[in-house]
């Protein structure tokens, strides 16, 4: 919404004086305000979302370090001579273990667990040889009960089968003991020798989520993490109800994969705003996320903003309350003379103001007192002028014939001329009366254009038969355009000059003819006759009424054709009016432009 002018104009001096100094105090103090809160939010917001990018950029080292010591494990037991040896004395022995032998090859894996990373040891993690024929291994209690469970996986299937000896991160999956809880597992198939890619079988590492997301979450107080695969499964994260759903229910997932390295600004689907940073994990192409609930990142400033608000608002009530008492200085003398103005309006031209000042107001009263002493003069002097212009319009009234009169007045004379048997004079007071009776539009000023082509008829009958000459008057007018409605006596005054300059000394018979035709919203009019023609003389000097020549030979008489082009300007502006020229044989051709609106 733009500034009205034309209201702030209209309004009292004490709203203007009050408005204009808010305007120039007070809006700028709270853009001021407003503008500082957001330089103070966005520095503060990006201060704290850095820290937090420190901080999962440190969550990230613990959990790619935790990443490493696994891989380091997965290799060091597929890649160990003695592990394979063991491994591929099972596949080889077909006869069963007895379980003095079967103890003392746990012992010996025993011997190869215990040279896992310490940090692997402070996780608890889970190590299990899967064996490819008979036997497992492995380093936790009761392991032996659920190898059969771990290889109906998809994951150990796979691994069977593929010729890929890379390790598989296989991800979050839920515990095999019916604990409720969830593990991090990898697997790494165990082959025959460095040359001899035949499985002998599997090593599974597997270590406790909360044990991992505990580590993540370790410099945090205020985030929230989250452990996603690419396509957004969640693998770790504070509620364990979550694990293995998508992070689709609450972010979009591409747009975290889009700007993995960098904070943003982001609302979940349940409305609340949150920064989310996000950092790459490579070795299981998994992705490390963090969240802050935006408000309580911006919390501490809630105090500040509130306090400077405060200040703020005292200042402005207190600057307000001074504008107020300044305007109503500065207002009262005006109010007093806009009183004694309605006083004055009313009638009563002795109310004069008191003149309290010398300024421009003060001097302002003065010049209105002297006013009233002047007025009151000029109405005695008026009161006797409009007294004698009553009379003179009295009298120019009793002077006038009404038309209707004279119209009736034209019937009875046709009426006995007919009685009589006197045609010729009967024709001629009827075209009269007609030509009179077309002039008289009840105070309509616009009318069919088929009403004036039909004065122009009367008009040329009447002349017929008052001269004795024959007259040609050819209409070339559309139908859908006589109805077009233009203003009264427009067309006649144009003919008129035709038959009485145009055609004066003509050798041979007159004709007239008219054409109308629309080009796009304007209604061209065109009056032709093959009379003497302009002579030289143009359009300005006509309507200027400065040519000597003209008045001498009466030609194209100024007035009728000046009233008719100021007319058209004054009804329908300065773009519209007439134009004369030479014909195209001979003659005068007097062309108007009016408006034309369908309809």
């Amino acid at each position: 919404m733009g500034f009205n002018v034309e209201k702030f104009r209209n309004l009292s001096i004490k709203r203007k004086l009050t408005l204009s100094y808010s305007v120039i105090v007070v809006f700028p103090l709270i853009i001021s305000l407003l503008l500082s809160n957001n330089v103070m939010t966005n520095f503060m917001l990006d201060k704290i979302a850095n820290l937090n990018e420190n901080s999962i950029n440190d969550s990230s080292k613990v959990l790619n370090r935790t990443l490493d010591d696994i891989a380091f494990t997965l290799l060091n037991i597929s890649n160990n001579s003695h592990a394979r040896e063991l491994l591929l004395d099972d596949v080889i022995n077909k006869a069963p273990l007895s379980k003095i032998q079967r103890y003392e090859k746990q012992k010996k894996f025993d011997d190869i667990f215990d040279k896992i990373p310490i940090s692997l040891m402070a996780y608890n993690a889970s190590i299990t040889i899967l064996g490819e024929k008979q036997y497992d291994y492995g380093n936790w209690e009761d392991y032996s009960s659920y190898t059969k469970l771990i290889k109906q996986n998809n994951w150990y299937k796979e691994l069977i089968k593929s010729k890929d000896m890379r390790i598989r991160w296989i991800g979050v999956m839920p515990g095999v003991e019916n604990s409720g809880g969830y593990f991090l597992e990898a697997a790494m198939p165990i082959k025959e020798s460095s040359s001899n890619l035949t499985r002998v079988g599997v090593v599974h590492i597997r270590v406790n989520e909360k044990d991992i997301y505990k580590a993540l979450n370790s410099n945090n107080g205020t985030n929230e993490i989250y452990l996603i695969q690419k396509n957004g499964d969640i693998l770790s994260c504070k509620n364990k109800a979550e694990i293995s759903k998508n992070l689709n229910y609450r972010l979009e997932v591409p747009k975290i994969n889009e700007n993995t390295g960098k904070w943003y600004i982001d609302v979940d689907k349940n409305g609340e705003k949150l920064v989310v940073n996000s950092i790459n994990i490579g070795k299981g192409n998994w992705t490390l996320v963090s969240m802050i609930p935006y408000e309580k990142l911006v919390a501490p400033l809630n105090n500040i903003r509130n306090i400077l608000l405060f200040i703020n608002l005292i200042f402005m009530f207190s600057f307000l309350i001074v504008a107020l008492f300044i305007s109503n200085i500065i207002s009262k003398p005006i109010i007093k003379l806009g009183r004694s103005m309605k006083k004055v309006e009313k009638g009563n031209f002795d109310e004069k103001v008191e003149v309290v000042s010398q300024d421009e107001i003060g001097k302002l009263s003065q010049n209105f007192n002297n006013m009233l002493d002047k007025v009151s003069e000029l109405l005695l002097l008026t009161k006797e002028q409009e007294r004698l212009k009553r009379d003179a319009e009295f009298e120019a009234l009793q002077a006038q014939i009404n038309p209707h009169f004279l119209f009736n007045t034209l019937s009875s004379i046709r009426w006995a001329a007919a009685a009589y048997g006197d045609k010729k004079v009967e024709d001629m007071v009827h075209a009269l009366s007609i030509l009179l009776r077309a002039s008289i539009t009840n105070g309509q000023d616009m009318v069919p254009l088929e009403n004036e082509i039909s004065i122009l008829r009367n008009y040329l009958d009447l002349v017929r038969m008052k001269q004795g000459s024959v007259y040609i008057f050819e209409c070339n007018v559309d139908e859908n355009i006589m109805k077009y409605r233009i203003p009264h006596l427009l067309l006649q005054p144009i003919v008129e000059n035709s038959i009485l300059h145009g055609f004066e000394d003509l050798n041979g018979q007159g004709t007239v003819s008219i054409t109308a035709e629309v080009a796009g919203d304007l209604l061209k009019i065109e009056l032709t006759d093959n009379g003497k023609g302009l002579q030289g003389n143009t359009l300005e000097s006509i309507l200027s009424r400065e040519s000597p020549a003209l008045d001498e030979k009466k030609y194209y008489k100024s007035v009728g054709l000046k009233n008719i082009h100021d007319r058209i300007k004054l009804i329908y502006g300065e773009n519209y009016g007439i134009d004369i020229c030479d014909g195209e044989k001979n003659g005068t051709k007097v062309t108007l432009y009016l408006p034309f609106q369908k309809g």
